[in-house]
């Protein structure tokens, strides 16, 4: 496996996106990605090696979230943090093999959603992907309204590192993560999420008294969520590489019910 360009100081943001999409766009199999996923993956992954680092999920764990997929056969899946559309171009066609019914992308940069537009559409995967833009809670909270009486079946956490929790919460509250959800965490060891592993950790006791310290103290007036405390999950870090050979892991962790302590 061939890595990325190494991470900069500055890695993303500053123009190397539009530089992604000029490159395919002009790429000598250009025509020969109509339709085809996997080659423009691959152009995608050769822009991150011979030209500028991209925060993709890449091959080693993007590999760990199509097994997920394959395996569990989600009917929605929702990805917080879409970027340039890797990610929903790899999960998208493997949810569409998986007999799938959406995969929606939570983008919060209209750049950034533009360009994974386009790249879904050069994939022809426009007829399962959607994109919704804006900021992330409020996204959630519109799917509620989208899905009033479902869970989603599996969700991908990969936007800030320091919302996955709260957010990862505002899900339970909105019963979007339920008995059943499979919620998969990029990152957790490169840079770290201590926070978010703890809390899926968590005993429900602990977490219930979480919860109440929290609520005495006001945070919500903050949009802090409290999340459900009586969901247990089942988790289990799942290894593998960063797009630039640091080594990495996805955190797999089972909504399995509830547990009133």
């Amino acid at each position: 496996m061939s890595f990325y360009k190494p991470e900069e100081k500055i890695f993303h943001n500053d123009g190397r996106e539009q530089a992604l999409l000029e490159y395919i766009q002009s790429h000598p199999s250009y025509d020969e990605m109509h339709g085809n996923p996997e080659r423009i993956l691959a152009a995608i992954d050769e822009f991150g090696r011979e030209k500028d680092f991209l925060m993709n999920v890449g091959q080693s764990k993007g590999a760990i979230v199509v097994k997920m997929i394959t395996d569990r056969n989600p009917r929605i899946m929702v990805e917080l943090g879409g970027y340039v559309g890797y990610s929903a171009i790899l999960f998208g066609n493997a949810l569409r093999k998986a007999g799938g019914q959406k995969f929606i992308s939570l983008e919060v940069s209209p750049v950034f959603a533009d360009i994974s537009d386009t790249l879904i559409r050069l994939a022809g995967l426009e007829d399962i992907v959607e994109i919704i833009v804006g900021p992330c809670r409020e996204s959630l909270r519109a799917l509620r309204e989208v899905y009033p009486n479902r869970r989603l079946d599996m969700i991908f956490f990969d936007h800030r590192k320091v919302q996955y929790v709260n957010d990862l919460k505002l899900c339970e509250e909105l019963r979007l993560v339920a008995p059943g959800t499979t919620v998969l965490a990029d990152n957790v060891i490169s840079p770290g999420n201590p926070a978010y592993l703890e809390y899926v950790r968590f005993s429900t006791k602990k977490k219930a008294e979480h919860a109440r310290l929290q609520s005495s103290e006001g945070d919500q007036l903050e949009d802090l969520s409290t999340g459900d405390p009586f969901l247990v999950y089942d988790t289990l870090t799942v290894r593998g590489l960063e797009v630039t050979g640091v080594p990495d892991a996805v955190e797999v962790s089972y909504c399995l019910g509830f547990d009133f302590p």
